[in-house]
Protein backbone atom coordinates (compact mmCIF):
# COMPACT_ATOMS: atom_id res chain seq x y z
CA UNK A 1 0.00 0.00 0.00
CA UNK A 2 0.86 3.67 -0.23
CA UNK A 3 2.08 3.88 3.37
CA UNK A 4 4.36 0.85 3.56
CA UNK A 5 2.00 -2.12 3.93
CA UNK A 6 2.73 -5.40 2.13
CA UNK A 7 -0.63 -5.44 0.36
CA UNK A 8 -1.63 -3.46 -2.72
CA UNK A 9 -4.82 -2.16 -1.09
CA UNK A 10 -4.52 1.60 -1.74
CA UNK A 11 -4.47 2.03 -5.54
CA UNK A 12 -5.57 5.68 -5.42
CA UNK A 13 -3.14 6.89 -2.74
CA UNK A 14 -0.35 4.88 -4.36
CA UNK A 15 -0.64 6.70 -7.68
CA UNK A 16 -2.32 10.11 -7.30
CA UNK A 17 -0.26 13.26 -7.86
CA UNK A 18 0.43 14.69 -4.41
CA UNK A 19 2.59 14.42 -1.29
CA UNK A 20 2.68 11.16 0.68
CA UNK A 21 4.37 11.30 4.09
CA UNK A 22 5.82 7.84 4.74
CA UNK A 23 6.95 8.43 8.34
CA UNK A 24 4.23 10.51 9.99
CA UNK A 25 3.83 10.02 13.75
CA UNK A 26 0.51 10.59 15.54
CA UNK A 27 0.35 12.74 18.68
CA UNK A 28 -1.27 9.95 20.70
CA UNK A 29 -2.69 6.43 20.50
CA UNK A 30 -6.35 7.45 20.88
CA UNK A 31 -8.71 9.77 19.01
CA UNK A 32 -9.48 12.28 21.77
CA UNK A 33 -5.88 12.83 22.87
CA UNK A 34 -4.46 12.74 19.36
CA UNK A 35 -6.88 15.18 17.75
CA UNK A 36 -6.85 17.33 20.88
CA UNK A 37 -3.10 17.84 20.44
CA UNK A 38 -3.17 17.97 16.62
CA UNK A 39 -6.10 20.29 15.86
CA UNK A 40 -5.96 22.73 18.78
CA UNK A 41 -3.50 25.33 19.98
CA UNK A 42 -1.49 23.63 22.74
CA UNK A 43 -0.21 25.55 25.77
CA UNK A 44 2.00 23.77 28.32
CA UNK A 45 0.95 20.43 26.88
CA UNK A 46 -2.78 21.17 27.20
CA UNK A 47 -5.11 21.65 24.21
CA UNK A 48 -6.95 24.97 24.12
CA UNK A 49 -10.21 23.80 22.58
CA UNK A 50 -11.42 27.34 21.96
CA UNK A 51 -8.42 27.93 19.65
CA UNK A 52 -8.41 25.28 16.95
CA UNK A 53 -8.06 24.98 13.19
CA UNK A 54 -11.82 25.53 12.68
CA UNK A 55 -11.92 28.79 14.65
CA UNK A 56 -8.74 29.86 12.80
CA UNK A 57 -10.44 29.19 9.45
CA UNK A 58 -13.55 31.06 10.60
CA UNK A 59 -11.44 34.08 11.48
CA UNK A 60 -9.66 33.86 8.12
CA UNK A 61 -12.96 34.22 6.28
CA UNK A 62 -13.66 30.58 5.40
CA UNK A 63 -17.09 29.03 5.50
CA UNK A 64 -16.58 25.89 7.60
CA UNK A 65 -18.33 22.53 7.44
CA UNK A 66 -17.89 19.48 9.68
CA UNK A 67 -19.36 16.17 8.50
CA UNK A 68 -18.89 13.25 10.88
CA UNK A 69 -19.47 9.51 10.87
CA UNK A 70 -18.30 9.33 14.47
CA UNK A 71 -20.35 10.05 17.60
CA UNK A 72 -21.15 13.30 19.32
CA UNK A 73 -22.26 12.54 22.88
CA UNK A 74 -20.33 9.49 24.12
CA UNK A 75 -17.45 9.42 26.58
CA UNK A 76 -15.00 9.06 23.68
CA UNK A 77 -16.65 11.62 21.39
CA UNK A 78 -17.29 14.84 23.25
CA UNK A 79 -13.93 16.64 23.06
CA UNK A 80 -13.77 16.32 19.27
CA UNK A 81 -17.46 17.19 18.95
CA UNK A 82 -16.65 20.44 20.80
CA UNK A 83 -14.21 21.35 18.00
CA UNK A 84 -16.78 20.31 15.40
CA UNK A 85 -19.51 22.47 16.87
CA UNK A 86 -17.43 25.58 16.17
CA UNK A 87 -17.91 25.06 12.43
CA UNK A 88 -20.60 27.07 10.63
CA UNK A 89 -22.44 23.89 9.61
CA UNK A 90 -22.20 20.58 11.49
CA UNK A 91 -23.76 17.23 10.57
CA UNK A 92 -23.37 13.89 12.35
CA UNK A 93 -24.50 10.68 10.66
CA UNK A 94 -24.81 9.08 14.10
CA UNK A 95 -27.37 10.43 16.55
CA UNK A 96 -25.58 9.33 19.72
CA UNK A 97 -22.14 7.93 20.52
CA UNK A 98 -19.88 6.29 17.95
CA UNK A 99 -21.24 2.81 18.73
CA UNK A 100 -24.84 4.02 18.34
CA UNK A 101 -25.24 2.82 14.78
CA UNK A 102 -22.50 0.63 13.39
CA UNK A 103 -24.07 0.61 9.93
CA UNK A 104 -23.50 4.25 9.02
CA UNK A 105 -20.96 4.27 6.22
CA UNK A 106 -18.22 6.83 5.65
CA UNK A 107 -19.25 6.99 2.01
CA UNK A 108 -22.56 8.62 3.02
CA UNK A 109 -20.50 11.74 3.85
CA UNK A 110 -19.85 12.17 0.12
CA UNK A 111 -23.52 13.07 -0.42
CA UNK A 112 -22.92 16.02 1.91
CA UNK A 113 -19.73 17.18 0.18
CA UNK A 114 -21.48 16.91 -3.20
CA UNK A 115 -24.18 19.30 -2.00
CA UNK A 116 -21.63 21.83 -0.74
CA UNK A 117 -19.58 21.69 -3.93
CA UNK A 118 -22.67 22.10 -6.12
CA UNK A 119 -23.41 25.52 -4.56
CA UNK A 120 -21.98 28.87 -5.57
CA UNK A 121 -19.79 30.33 -2.81
CA UNK A 122 -18.43 33.81 -2.35
CA UNK A 123 -15.86 32.72 0.25
CA UNK A 124 -13.35 29.86 0.48
CA UNK A 125 -14.61 26.60 1.99
CA UNK A 126 -13.12 24.34 4.67
CA UNK A 127 -14.84 20.93 4.69
CA UNK A 128 -13.89 18.40 7.38
CA UNK A 129 -14.84 14.73 7.10
CA UNK A 130 -14.39 12.68 10.29
CA UNK A 131 -14.38 9.05 9.20
CA UNK A 132 -14.78 5.77 11.03
CA UNK A 133 -12.15 4.39 8.64
CA UNK A 134 -10.50 1.26 10.08
CA UNK A 135 -11.82 1.70 13.63
CA UNK A 136 -12.45 -1.62 15.44
CA UNK A 137 -14.28 -3.79 14.90
CA UNK A 138 -13.05 -3.78 11.32
CA UNK A 139 -15.66 -6.29 10.13
CA UNK A 140 -18.37 -3.85 11.32
CA UNK A 141 -16.89 -1.31 8.91
CA UNK A 142 -16.98 -3.71 5.94
CA UNK A 143 -20.14 -5.70 6.75
CA UNK A 144 -17.86 -8.73 7.02
CA UNK A 145 -16.44 -8.30 3.52
CA UNK A 146 -12.75 -8.65 2.61
CA UNK A 147 -10.70 -9.39 -0.48
CA UNK A 148 -7.62 -11.27 0.75
CA UNK A 149 -7.64 -13.59 3.77
CA UNK A 150 -4.72 -12.80 6.07
CA UNK A 151 -4.41 -14.77 9.34
CA UNK A 152 -7.93 -14.00 10.66
CA UNK A 153 -11.24 -12.61 9.46
CA UNK A 154 -10.85 -9.42 11.52
CA UNK A 155 -7.33 -8.77 10.14
CA UNK A 156 -8.64 -9.38 6.62
CA UNK A 157 -11.51 -6.92 7.17
CA UNK A 158 -9.01 -4.41 8.54
CA UNK A 159 -7.00 -4.53 5.31
CA UNK A 160 -10.19 -4.08 3.32
CA UNK A 161 -11.20 -1.01 5.38
CA UNK A 162 -8.11 0.68 3.94
CA UNK A 163 -9.31 -0.11 0.42
CA UNK A 164 -12.71 1.38 1.32
CA UNK A 165 -11.11 4.58 2.62
CA UNK A 166 -8.82 4.77 -0.40
CA UNK A 167 -11.88 4.51 -2.67
CA UNK A 168 -13.67 7.22 -0.67
CA UNK A 169 -10.67 9.52 -1.12
CA UNK A 170 -10.68 8.81 -4.86
CA UNK A 171 -14.38 9.73 -5.10
CA UNK A 172 -13.86 12.88 -3.01
CA UNK A 173 -10.90 13.85 -5.22
CA UNK A 174 -13.09 13.41 -8.31
CA UNK A 175 -15.81 15.58 -6.72
CA UNK A 176 -13.27 18.31 -6.00
CA UNK A 177 -11.78 18.16 -9.51
CA UNK A 178 -15.22 18.27 -11.11
CA UNK A 179 -16.12 21.35 -9.05
CA UNK A 180 -13.72 23.39 -11.21
CA UNK A 181 -12.25 25.17 -8.19
CA UNK A 182 -8.68 24.97 -6.92
CA UNK A 183 -8.40 22.77 -3.83
CA UNK A 184 -6.16 20.96 -1.38
CA UNK A 185 -7.19 17.66 0.19
CA UNK A 186 -5.43 16.65 3.43
CA UNK A 187 -5.90 13.12 4.78
CA UNK A 188 -4.43 11.64 7.96
CA UNK A 189 -5.27 9.10 10.65
CA UNK A 190 -5.40 10.20 14.26
CA UNK A 191 -3.82 6.97 15.57
CA UNK A 192 -2.80 3.46 14.61
CA UNK A 193 -3.74 0.10 16.10
CA UNK A 194 -1.78 -2.81 17.59
CA UNK A 195 -2.08 -6.54 16.96
CA UNK A 196 -3.66 -8.67 19.67
CA UNK A 197 -3.55 -12.49 19.77
CA UNK A 198 -0.91 -12.20 17.07
CA UNK A 199 -0.41 -15.27 14.90
CA UNK A 200 -3.65 -16.90 16.08
CA UNK A 201 -6.81 -17.39 14.05
CA UNK A 202 -8.55 -14.82 16.28
CA UNK A 203 -5.86 -12.18 15.60
CA UNK A 204 -7.29 -8.64 15.67
CA UNK A 205 -6.23 -5.01 16.05
CA UNK A 206 -7.09 -2.67 18.90
CA UNK A 207 -6.19 0.63 20.55
CA UNK A 208 -2.99 0.70 22.55
CA UNK A 209 -0.16 3.09 23.35
CA UNK A 210 2.70 0.64 23.99
CA UNK A 211 3.86 -0.04 20.45
CA UNK A 212 5.33 1.89 17.55
CA UNK A 213 2.50 0.90 15.21
CA UNK A 214 0.01 2.74 17.46
CA UNK A 215 1.63 5.99 16.31
CA UNK A 216 2.58 5.25 12.68
CA UNK A 217 -0.19 6.71 10.55
CA UNK A 218 -0.85 7.81 6.96
CA UNK A 219 -0.67 11.47 6.01
CA UNK A 220 -1.05 12.92 2.54
CA UNK A 221 -1.70 16.28 0.89
CA UNK A 222 -3.20 16.42 -2.61
CA UNK A 223 -3.65 19.74 -4.41
CA UNK A 224 -5.33 20.59 -7.70
CA UNK A 225 -2.03 21.82 -9.18
CA UNK A 226 0.12 18.82 -8.16
CA UNK A 227 2.07 17.43 -11.12
CA UNK A 228 3.78 14.39 -9.58
CA UNK A 229 3.41 11.64 -6.96
CA UNK A 230 6.04 12.39 -4.33
CA UNK A 231 6.94 10.44 -1.19
CA UNK A 232 8.48 12.29 1.77
CA UNK A 233 10.53 9.84 3.85
CA UNK A 234 11.69 12.31 6.51
CA UNK A 235 9.88 11.89 9.82
CA UNK A 236 7.09 14.35 10.61
CA UNK A 237 5.09 14.73 13.84
CA UNK A 238 1.40 15.46 14.29
CA UNK A 239 2.45 17.79 17.12
CA UNK A 240 3.64 20.14 14.35
CA UNK A 241 0.45 19.88 12.30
Amino acid sequence: GAFGGHWDNTPFASSVNGLIFADYIAASGSTQKSLGLTLNRVVDGKPQFQDNFVTLANRAGFQTWWFSNQGQIGEYDTAIASIAKRADEVYFLKEGNFEADKNTKDEALLDMTAQVLAQEHSQPQLIVLHLMGSHPQACDRTQGKYETFVQSKETSCYLYTMTQTDDLLRKLYDQLRNSGSSFSLVYFSDHGLAFKERGKDVQYLAHDDKYQQNFQVPFMVISSDDKAHRVIKARRSANDF
